[in-house]
């Protein structure tokens, strides 16, 4: 295969210019705030105002008491976290006390928006259109989504390395479109250091796309991967020994991103506990055998989905040698859905492939007669089967359950504050039982 042959195989053809412009740029905004509601709107009504673990604890409580750039170049957990850092200096700067978990919350829908919009954008010429925004849904809703990761500043870095590979896996196409791509790839990089699992992808780029143009997300990931470096040099963080352990990571996978994706957490974990994990593993198995077969039969129009499937099993291997300490337990009742931060990357990527291969299956939007009705019977069944397990999950009563909203915690603290006001006053977030330390000048200024 040529270079420009593989280069149109992995990463498209090359773009030609969007028409019209505006209607292009008010579809992107309207998909952009239409997500933040769509993905805040997974947390209760009375849980979005409710801040998690180290969104107070860490990012918030270093804002109250350091300016951004130490914040910024101040590790946490043995590297650079540049999102919820910059998300929480902003938001501590312009957001009342008590709606503080409001502000982050929202945030974090931002990011997991953007990763959607990402997945609309950068699929263009590549998936058929209704497809397009069949996945831009499926990003929204993906069933661990309602766990741990729901909204969270702190794990919204999960949401931009996906966002990392779209905008890796496509052409750069015009100014917005690169800027988009680059700014994606830098965050995800200073955002966890994880995003450089995916250097062969822009080594591939590099060789495939030599342009200047195309390489631009390219320089972007090396920039923001020297920095992560430089701020992670000297320190540690115990993630256990790494391990390899093939047969058992397979299955792991087979039974939390698979049969997560396709079944989802409540109908997984039901039928788990009936079936049994070897029919589980079976199951699971049998639909990878599937999808690696249409993808092989029509290979010369498979990239995007090989290159997703790829990105999916990679990702997985190297996130599960390096924490299979924790990702590798079992505990009955929650193994579908257990690590769940670990599996947002390689479920989405499994999503992106599954969408991808029907999209070159399908018959185009120039079909008529029987093939039209095919196309559309196939893409209605198709959509349903795979927005299922999203509408069944969408919503996690417990989440952040337990613990009030700030709005409500916040003037409580206000009589100990005007006794005390130089203090701090420790007020409680998510999960139960965690604080986050508050100035009481802050509070007594609001």
């Amino acid at each position: 295969m040529s270079r420009d042959r593989f280069a149109d195989w992995a990463f498209g053809r090359a773009l030609t210019p969007a028409r019209p412009l505006l209607l292009r740029a008010a579809v992107v905004v309207v998909l952009f705030a239409a997500g933040i509601v769509v993905t805040i709107g997974r947390l209760p009504r009375e849980q979005r105002n409710v801040l998690w673990s180290e969104d107070g604890n860490q990012f918030l409580a270093g804002a109250f008491h350091a300016d951004y750039l130490t914040n910024l170049f101040t590790p946490y957990a043995g590297y650079m976290h540049f999102l919820p850092r910059t998300a929480a200096q902003i938001v501590e700067g312009v957001v009342p006390t008590g709606y503080l978990g409001l502000g982050m919350n929202l945030a974090g829908a931002a990011v997991w928006s953007a990763a959607a919009l990402a997945a609309f954008v950068f699929t263009r010429d590549r998936v058929q259109v209704p497809l397009r925004a069949l996945l831009w849904i499926l990003v929204l809703i993906v069933p661990i989504g309602s766990m741990e990761v729901a909204t969270n500043t702190s794990n919204s870095h999960w949401f931009l390395m996906f966002g990392l590979f779209m905008a890796l896996s496509a052409r750069s196409g015009g100014v917005a479109r690169t800027v988009f791509a680059a700014a994606l790839v830098a965050a995800a990089v200073m955002s966890d250091p994880l995003a450089l699992a995916f250097l062969p992808l822009v080594v591939a780029r590099a060789l495939a796309l030599p342009r200047l143009r195309e390489n631009i997300v390219s320089i972007a990931f090396v920039a923001a991967g020297v920095v992560q470096v430089l701020v992670a040099l000297g320190t540690e963080r115990d993630r256990g020994e790494p391990q390899l352990q093939p047969g058992p990571m397979a299955a792991t996978y087979l039974v939390r991103v698979v049969w997560g994706d396709l079944v989802g957490q409540v109908d997984g974990t039901r039928l788990y506990a009936e079936l049994g994990r070897q029919p589980v593993v079976f199951l699971a198995a049998a639909a990878m055998v599937v999808l690696a077969a249409l993808i092989a039969l029509r290979w010369r129009r498979s990239g995007l989905a090989a290159v997703a499937l790829a990105g999916s099993l990679g990702f997985y291997a190297v996130t599960a040698v390096l924490t299979w300490a924790s990702l590798g337990r079992q505990e009955p009742g929650v193994e579908v859905f257990l690590g769940g931060r670990y599996l947002v990357v390689p479920s989405l990527l499994l999503i992106v492939a599954i969408v991808a291969t029907v999209s070159m299956w399908l018959p185009g939007p120039e079909a008529r007669g029987a093939r039209r009705v095919v196309r559309i019977v196939v893409a209605l069944v198709v959509a349903a089967a795979l927005i299922a397990p999203g509408i069944l999950n969408y919503r996690t009563p417990d989440n952040k359950a337990g613990v009030p909203e700030l709005s409500t915690s916040v003037p409580g603290f206000r009589a100990a504050c005007e006794a005390r006001p130089h203090s701090s006053v420790d007020v409680p977030i998510a999960p139960p039982g965690f604080t986050f330390s508050v100035p009481c000048e802050r509070i007594l200024a609001d």
